[in-house]
């Protein structure tokens, strides 16, 4: 009897951990669109470096800012979406930034860059709304953020809903952040994620889950 109550406590301490979802407030989770846990070997298809690097380890996502790209790490995964909630884990590790937003889709805005991201670093996070690329008098705006520290070797989840031209970013342990903007609504191509820091220096997203939001 010792012998079988010692086995299912060893079992036990052995189970891994799953962290619950965050539930957005915008509106209800619809369909699951895409969900990505990094279990194979490589780095799965459609995820795209288009500056810095992107590689498989532990089951994990690195992303990293190359300093001879001169620009800032950006990888995209397309996925049409509007109305939707985001969520990842992510680890900012020694990195200084990790931004997660979108651009518009062609043809939605006469706009030349991003449309909004979250953006977290080691003291702070905010929602930005990017500046037009197009227009030198275009700034980016700043409309809601928080000073609070991100411990680098914490794993945290965040959830970014957008409804219409609402959104709200989430991250466990923190207040939300909102923000509203009238070109938020519009389509969106894809996910844009955006990694800084240091060659050698890596910043870790798993577990990414994508739902429309109704």
């Amino acid at each position: 009897m010792k012998r079988n109550v010692l086995l299912v406590a060893l079992f036990t301490v052995t189970l891994p951990v799953i962290a619950a979802d965050l539930e957005p407030v915008l509106g209800k989770k619809g369909a699951l669109i895409k969900q990505e846990t990094f279990d194979g070997p490589d780095v799965p298809k459609g995820w795209v470096a288009n500056t810095g690097s992107l590689r498989i380890a532990e089951g994990k996502l690195h992303a990293a800012e190359k300093s001879s790209d001169k620009h800032i790490g950006a990888f995209r995964h397309r996925l049409p979406l509007q109305d939707c909630a985001v969520q990842m884990d992510f680890k900012l590790g020694s990195m200084r930034i990790i931004n997660l937003g979108y651009d518009p889709a062609p043809g939605e805005l006469k706009k030349k860059g991003h449309l909004f991201s979250v953006v977290v670093t080691p003291e702070s996070w905010s929602i930005i709304e990017h500046n037009d690329k197009a227009n030198p008098e275009s700034k980016t705006k700043k409309l809601a953020t928080a000073n609070t520290n991100f411990d680098p070797e914490t794993t945290y989840t965040l959830l970014l809903e957008c409804k219409g031209n609402d959104v709200i970013a989430h991250v466990t342990g923190k207040d939300s952040l909102k923000a509203t903007a009238p070109d938020f609504h519009v389509k969106k191509p894809g996910l844009v994620f955006r990694m800084g820091g240091k060659d050698g220096q890596e910043a870790i997203i798993d577990n990414v889950k994508v739902w429309a939001l109704e």
